[in-house]
Parts: structure tokens; sequence; C-alpha cells
């Protein structure tokens, strides 16, 4: 059988419809596990029901209303803001500092010093509450041991039970994990400075300190900038850590939206109220996303 030379070739699929096929199962997978609920998180927020309730009762902006006036909303969005505050200036800033002795402090052993702060990362959150649970266990905890072993005396009430000190341990903990996460994406930053420049730097007289703030810092502040809000969108998404160490105690010291809301949602069954509450978080995680993702084009 001879081929047709005049016979037309079939068209190459384009490129969109291309991208389209292979961005089907991903789009699939969105859709059913957060466009979906997400669209329902909306819809039950302008409703009240609970857990169990096969009846929605339409409530307009009640539940909304309910959360502006609500006195613990509040604490845990200021604890939110605590944790954002509190992990931009330990993790980003001792990520920074770690990363630049990384980079040219030491001349040796780099791989094994980075293999270690990154550590903690691939630990999991509650894993992580485990560990640090026995630490500060006020009876058997090493942290107790040490603490008077310095003649000093340890919180009466523990490290996580004292209202004072609970939300300070909470974020040094976070800090112990994800510091090496910044270490590592900004030491990538700082890698790919061009050595002419610090070459440069060095023949201007430009050394040691005076050399980072002004010189290596604003080549990698579009780095800084995606770790800042990387940081802040973890600080607003907070959770299992949280959850795993204090249930938002001591008295809502360590309350957070996301442990509030499923405190109302599967503890109290105020799914309704519940939900006004991740629409809240929900636009707050979309801002923030919009800004990280205009950051990163200008990157």
């Amino acid at each position: 059988m001879t081929r047709n030379p005049d016979r037309p070739k079939a068209a190459p699929m384009g490129k969109a419809a291309s991208a389209l096929i292979l961005l089907l199962p991903a789009m699939g997978l969105c859709t059913v596990f957060i466009f979906i609920p997400a669209l329902l998180a909306i819809i039950g927020s302008f409703h009240s029901f609970g857990i169990t309730s096969q009846v929605w009762v339409p409530a307009g902006l009640s539940n909304y209303s309910r959360a502006m006036a609500d006195p613990v909303f509040w604490v845990a969005l200021r604890n939110n803001i605590f944790i954002v505050v509190g992990s931009i200036v330990l993790q980003v800033g001792f990520g920074t500092i770690l990363a630049a002795i990384l980079d040219r402090g030491l001349p040796r052993g780099t791989t094994v010093f980075r293999t270690i702060i990154f550590a903690p990362m691939v630990v999991s959150a509650v894993a992580v509450a485990v560990i640090w649970q026995v630490i500060l266990d006020p009876n058997v905890g090493v942290l107790n041991t040490l603490i008077q072993s310095a003649g000093l005396t340890p919180p009466k009430l523990g490290w996580l039970g004292d209202p004072m000190i609970s939300m300070w341990v909470i974020l040094l903990i976070a800090a112990w994990q994800y510091t090496g996460f910044m270490m590592v994406l900004i030491l990538a930053g700082l890698q790919g400075i061009p050595k002419e420049i610090h070459e440069a730097a060095t023949l201007d007289g430009a050394k040691g300190i005076t050399a980072f703030f002004l010189i290596t810092l604003p080549q990698i502040r579009n780095v800084l900038v995606v770790a800042i809000l990387i940081t802040t969108i973890g600080g607003f998404k907070a959770f299992d850590l949280i959850y795993a160490t204090t249930l938002g105690g001591p008295a809502n010291a360590t309350q957070v939206l996301g442990t509030y809301v499923y405190l109302q949602a599967f503890n109290l069954g105020n799914m309704g109220y519940a939900n006004a509450m991740s629409v809240i978080l929900l636009l707050i995680a979309l801002v923030l996303g919009w800004l990280q993702v205009r950051v990163s084009r200008r990157a």
C-alpha cells in the first residue's frame, strides 16, 4: 500500500491543548479537594448548622458578625500575627545568618552542617510536638533538669502551661523546625551571586559585615522577600504543632485561627461559624498568595 503524497498531514496538537491535557489530572484533584470544599465552606458560612445536621438554616451575615464580636477570635488572630512576626525574626533572621556562615565562613564541612540544621524540617509537626513535650515536661523533662542544675527556677506551671510564656515556647519550637528550610532557601540565593561582585567589593575596601549588609543582602532581596512571604503564610496556617502541644491552651493563650476553627467545628458543633472563620482565613491566605506570586514574578 503506497502513501498518498498529496494527503494532508494531521495537524499537530496545539500547545494550549497539550498543556490542558497535562493539567487535567491536577485540576481534577484541586477541584475535588480544594475548590469544591472551599465553595461549600463559603456557602456554609452563611448558614447555621451542626456537624450532623441535615438542614442548613440560613443565617445571613450573623456568623461573620459573631466573629467580629468574639474576643477569642481576636485573640487567635493576634496570636497568628505574633507567630508571623516572631517567625520572620527568628526563622528568616537566623536562617540568613546560618546561610551566610555556610556560604562564606566555613571552609569545609558545609554539607554536614547543612544536613544537621535542615534535619528537623523533614520531621512531622506531630513528632516534633511529642519530642518537645518530653523535653519540656515539668516532671521528667531535660530542660527543667538543666535549669535547676544552673541554680535557676523553672516555671511553676510548666513551659507549656504558663499563659505568659507558652506562646513564646511555641514560637521557639517552630523556629527550631523551620529555620533550616529558610537557611537552605537563602543559601541558594547567596550561592547565585556572581563571584565578581564579591571581588569588586573587596577591591573597593568592603569586607566582612559591611560587605554583607551593603553588597550581599541587596543581591538577595527578592529571595528574602519570598522567604518572608512563605513564613507569613505559614504563620497564618499554623495548626498541627499547636494542636499537638497545647490544643490552643492554656486559657486560649496559644489559640490560633486554625485551632479555633477546629474547636468550633468538631468540638462545639458550630459548623457555620467555623466556616465563616475559615473563609476569613482563606481571604488572608489568598491575599498573601497573590503577593507571593507578584514578588516571584518580579524576581
